[in-house]
């Protein structure tokens, strides 16, 4: 993203999301040290993912990507994500930033759920990544899962305008010590 402030309309947009965030939010966002095995597990891999990202926007003329839509530079960047998610933008990322903001996943629904708050479906506003973690395996999927397993799907994946981004879910397995990848884009999209 550019140095340069957000045009007046994005910069309103983000100072809603900040006020919004901080009336619902419970709790301070964890940080490295307030997670436990799994949780730093699954840090580092979303923390691999912004840096990925970060790194496709500084290669990719996105703004070529998105031609009808704002410049990225004159929009918000929205991270969503849980709380291991979280652990990493703060080691990635300056939270409070003029330019960009991370959300809680919970926190974000109840924002585009309530119809008075102006969730930007058009991207005119802001673009976004995502990196959820959960253990609702579709059943879809049709697999043979251990017993005594734990199994995480990852949900991830960017919206950089509307009908410009990507989306993957991944099924990954914790043994109590580490993740391991099972299977690497059990579903996927692109716009």
């Amino acid at each position: 993203m550019s140095d340069t402030a957000l045009p007046p309309e994005a910069s309103q947009w983000l100072q809603t999301l900040r006020a919004f965030s901080a009336t619902h939010r419970s709790a301070p966002l964890s940080g490295r040290d307030d997670l436990d095995a799994l949780g730093d597990w699954q840090r580092r891999i979303t923390g691999g993912l912004i840096i990925q990202f970060f790194e496709f926007l500084e290669k990719k003329a996105v703004d070529e990507l998105a031609e009808d839509s704002t410049p990225i530079g004159e929009r918000v960047f929205l991270l969503i994500t849980d709380e291991p998610g979280a652990a990493a933008a703060q080691e990635l990322m300056e939270m409070d930033s003029p330019l960009a903001i991370c959300l809680l996943k919970e926190e974000w629904r109840r924002y585009v759920d309530d119809e008075q708050n102006n969730a930007d479906e058009d991207f005119r506003l802001h673009y976004q990544f995502w990196s959820v973690w959960h253990q609702n395996v579709p059943e879809q999927w049709e697999l043979e899962l251990e017993v005594d397993t734990d199994y995480w799907v990852h949900e991830e994946g960017f919206a950089l305008a509307d009908g410009v981004g990507r989306g993957a879910q991944h099924l990954w397995a914790w043994d109590g010590e580490q993740m391991k990848i099972v299977e690497e884009t059990m579903t996927s999209w692109v716009s």
